[in-house]
């Protein structure tokens, strides 16, 4: 089994430059704005259900507006980016989300319509100005034959992340109010916006049209990435949304509970983590039969989860969803990555395509949701889940043509 440091090791052995970049991307993103993430993740969207009175149609009318607003901009965005260069745009996005968690800070239910708009305008403008460069400068930071075990290295993190930012951002909400919160996320993303600006530059330019970009998307031989995007999308936002207003539902809106349970459920995973990144670098089929049992042993997490009625469940069901978790999302990280370096100098364009594909997907499941739940309660939305895990297989295909 590859412990962490000996991932980090190998970063010795690497050119200097790519080297450096790795490891400085890394730390801005998945130390530093890590915590923020893990820390917010699950509970703006719980602060969103709570202020707008507990409604689920406005969260998720909201999130499908972000989603739309960022396939619609991601485009003309590239145009900056292109100007001041894919990594000091890292820098320039976070200062949406500073601004973002600004305006959350002086919100509340007496002013919550008026701040809905501004959220989804500086939402939008994060997204546009950080996924893309991330991505790029990700690939451009790692190589074929290494990707799995830089991208379990990456989910590893992101795990434990999570085993400390929500029990900590429970303790502070149960005690201290949803303010200290956005308070301290304010800081951290401030940090980690500071840190981007160490990033080595990468020599990218974005050239398509828009025109381009919609043709490329629709078309036939991108049909298979724009499937397992959409669906890949789809099963994120129901994570991100759904899931932790069904916690809130569930605890009563016991707070230091949520964080508590997530907490323990995310540190399990951390060993198993490691152990498929390495498992599935040895062979590239190794990555591809990963995903497809993955996808079922995870569709069926979704399942369970329907049926879940009280905190143990909720450990033992979460616990079996996040490990089987691994082996879906870490081959399909790497096949995209792999996908994303054989693209050569059309990695940017490559990712928009991505972004564009999964957000339409997100979009899409939120309003499958919204009408869910207004017939049925909303763990009943999870069935999508079940759906969006099996279809991101696609994907496989997609590298095999």
């Amino acid at each position: 089994m590859e412990r962490v440091t000996i991932v980090l090791g190998r970063l010795v052995r690497r050119g200097g430059e790519r080297k450096d970049g790795f490891i400085q991307l890394f730390v801005s993103k998945r130390l530093i704005q890590g915590l923020a993430t893990a820390m917010m993740g699950m509970f703006v969207p719980i602060f969103l259900y709570e202020t707008t009175g507990e409604e689920f149609w406005i969260v998720g009318v909201f999130y499908a507006a972000v989603s739309i607003g960022y396939a619609l901009f991601l485009v003309p965005g590239m145009t900056i980016t292109n100007k001041i260069g894919f990594s000091r745009t890292l820098a320039f996005g976070i200062i949406f989300s500073v601004v973002q968690f600004g305006v959350l800070f002086f919100t509340d239910q007496t002013n919550i319509w008026y701040m809905l708009f501004p959220l989804v305008a500086l939402m939008v403008g994060y997204r546009v100005f950080h996924w893309v460069p991330y991505h790029v400068d990700f690939t451009a930071f790692t190589k074929g034959g290494e990707r799995g075990r830089d991208v379990s290295l990456m989910f590893a993190t992101i795990a434990f992340m999570g085993m400390l930012g929500p029990i900590l951002a429970g303790y502070i909400v149960q005690n201290n109010g949803y303010d200290v919160l956005f308070a301290i996320a304010v800081v951290l993303l401030t940090l980690s916006g500071i840190s981007y600006l160490f990033v080595p530059a990468v020599e990218e330019k974005f050239t398509w049209t828009y025109r381009e970009t919609l043709q490329q998307l629709f078309s036939p031989k991108f049909r298979n990435v724009l499937v397992g995007e959409m669906a890949n999308g789809a099963e994120v936002i129901i994570s991100l949304i759904a899931w932790p207003i069904f916690l809130y539902i569930v605890l009563d809106g016991n707070m230091l509970e949520i964080g508590a349970l997530s907490t323990v459920i995310v540190a399990v995973t951390i060993v198993v983590q490691l152990f498929v990144g390495k498992y599935m670098d040895a062979k590239t089929d190794n990555k591809i039969q990963t995903l497809k049992r993955g996808s079922i042993l995870y569709g069926v997490g979704w399942i369970f989860k329907i049926f879940v009625i009280s905190a143990g469940q909720i450990f033992f069901v979460g616990l079996y969803h996040n490990i089987t978790r691994i082996f879906i999302k870490t081959p399909y990280s790497a096949i995209l990555y792999d996908m994303s370096g054989e693209q050569g100098n059309y990695v940017d364009e490559f990712t928009v395509m991505r972004e564009m594909a999964s957000h339409i997907g997100r979009a899409i499941a939120l309003g499958l949701m919204v009408i869910v739940t207004m017939l049925f309660s909303i763990e009943w939305s999870f069935l999508l889940g079940v759906v969006a895990a099996v279809a991101v297989n696609a994907i496989y295909q997609a590298q095999r043509e």
